[in-house]
């Protein structure tokens, strides 16, 4: 079945008007290269390096991904073609894809965090809705529902970036108990986010296929061999389960809809989903940097354990919250760029805490921790305490602003680092390394210690850590991390003897 030809309507054109159409960039011709190479029989690994190597950064990114210890190798691979020779047609062209379309949409928008979750939402989606098409053996091509399924929140990708303040506002209605399509109705002059995914992906030269998914509430399939309707059915029922779970929310009503079409249980779609979040932790930086914000895990486990809720509930008027593990973030950026960044805020005026929001960033992105801490000595009271200040990475909220360690017994791995002045690294689950209090922190986790002294005295801490099984720190990396922590020294130095 192929869509009829339409011309926007007045409303969605005045919407367009608004984001300045005229200047809204056209889908980059390798992002819909990529995307029309789905499901082609004719095309080989030639054609697929051809298109990445137009993109340098782009064939760098995916040279990078690939020699992650996401596919643990052993050997390294310097070629786009020997990448899809290794790994397969599919894998590579997807892992193209999803970097090519996060390139894009984040250098546009303005509220990076928020666009981060977005994505990585839909992300974890798309790779969902591939899984069950190869598991179930659905009769659609799993990466055609691996591409619908990650572009079915179109429409709300494109005003988030677009026009954020609109976006916040059907945000804050949705929070209030309005459905979706009503809070867009009202906000977008009676148009909802499928239309606005719609026309743009008509703008884009998408696939029907792609217009059609955008469906939020798809018939059932008419039967096995209906390929359109499960393709509706798997890119909404991924996307509707991603949301409830970073809600927290129970899926069981998701299950109950959709459950016996896709053959599949709760403890079944959990399952996936754990797994579908650890093969996505070590793609790309934009991506860990979005499962870091969306605590997925710590969902999964309350879902689980039968504890799931409704939404967040906010803090009420004059409550002062704060989640020390939400940083912002820019695109993907090197060590050098953040380098040059802190070294060219240290020559001028600046914000102690803003400078070290961005060190910690520097070290999170840029070295690739998945949770970096930096916290202070505090020597009021009856004994010295190390306090969590600033924190970002993989871990609940409770714990990162939690995290203190009481100084006055040096049995700890924290107290004799300080104590000593030198860095150290505590392989994962050491005994008697860390306070009974710690544990559930430093489970399972390589940890790296190092003090930050100012005149050979201790007056603070970087906390790092990597899952165990991730590679451990390197020269460089080492050499790299205390330049940081240099940095932070410096910018104490100099807010101390006032600028």
């Amino acid at each position: 079945m192929s869509l009829p030809e339409r011309t926007p309507s007045a409303k969605l054109a005045q919407i367009f008007a608004r984001i300045n159409m005229s200047e809204l960039p056209a889908m980059s011709a390798n992002v819909q290269e990529l995307i029309s190479l789905t499901g082609s029989r004719r095309s080989a690994a030639y054609d697929l390096a051809k298109v990445i190597l137009k993109d340098y950064s782009l064939t760098n990114k995916v040279l990078q991904v690939v020699n992650s210890a996401f596919y643990s190798l052993g050997w390294p691979v310097n070629s786009i073609s020997r990448a899809v020779t290794i790994l397969g047609f599919d894998a590579v062209r997807d892992i193209a894809t999803v970097i090519a379309i996060f390139e894009e949409f984040i250098k546009q928008g303005v509220d990076k965090a928020e666009i981060s979750k977005l994505l990585t939402r839909s992300f974890l989606s798309g790779l969902q809705a591939r899984q069950l098409a190869v598991r179930k053996e659905l009769k659609v091509n799993p990466e055609e529902a691996f591409i619908c399924t990650l572009l079915h929140n179109l429409g709300k990708i494109i005003i988030c970036i677009y026009l954020p303040d609109m976006h916040r506002e059907i945000e804050r209605q949705v929070n209030a108990g309005r459905s979706e399509d009503d809070a867009s109705r009202r906000v977008l002059e009676d148009l909802t986010y499928r239309e606005v995914g719609e026309e743009i992906a008509r703008f884009w030269n998408l696939s029907d296929n792609v217009i059609i998914a955008m469906e939020p509430q798809p018939a059932q399939p008419r039967n096995r061999d209906d390929a359109q309707g499960y393709l509706q059915n798997l890119a909404s029922f991924n996307n509707q389960m991603v949301d409830s779970i970073c809600r927290g929310a129970d899926i069981g009503p998701l299950i109950e809809r959709y459950g016996e079409m896709m053959a599949l249980g709760q403890e079944e779609a959990l399952e996936m989903m754990g797994q579908t979040v650890e093969q996505s932790e070590d793609l790309s930086s934009s991506l860990r940097y979005g499962l870091s914000k969306l605590k997925i895990r710590s969902n999964l486990r309350l879902i689980e354990q039968g504890e799931a809720k409704g939404p967040v509930e906010k803090a009420g008027e004059g409550e002062k919250t704060e989640e020390l593990d939400a940083l912002p973030t820019g695109g993907d950026k090197s060590v050098n760029d953040f380098v040059r960044d802190l070294t060219e805020t240290l020559m001028g005026q600046f914000n102690l805490n803003d400078f070290y929001v961005n060190l910690l960033e520097g070290l999170y992105r840029g070295v690739g921790f998945d949770r970096v801490v930096f916290a202070i000595v505090n020597i009021q009271g009856r004994s010295p305490m190390l306090i969590g200040r600033f924190g970002l990475g993989e871990v609940e909220p409770d714990r990162i602003a939690g995290f203190r360690h009481n100084l006055s017994s040096q049995d700890f791995a924290i107290p004799k680092a300080l104590k000593s002045g030198k860095d150290m690294a505590i392989p994962p689950n050491s005994p008697n390394a860390f306070p009974e209090e710690l544990a559930p922190l430093v489970k399972d986790r390589m940890v790296y210690l190092f003090p930050v002294c100012l005149d050979q005295k201790p007056i603070g801490l970087l906390y790092l850590d990597r899952k165990a099984g991730r590679p451990k720190l390197d020269e460089n990396e080492v050499k790299t991390t205390r330049l940081f922590r240099d940095f932070a020294v410096m910018a104490l130095r100099k807010i101390s003897r006032g600028h």
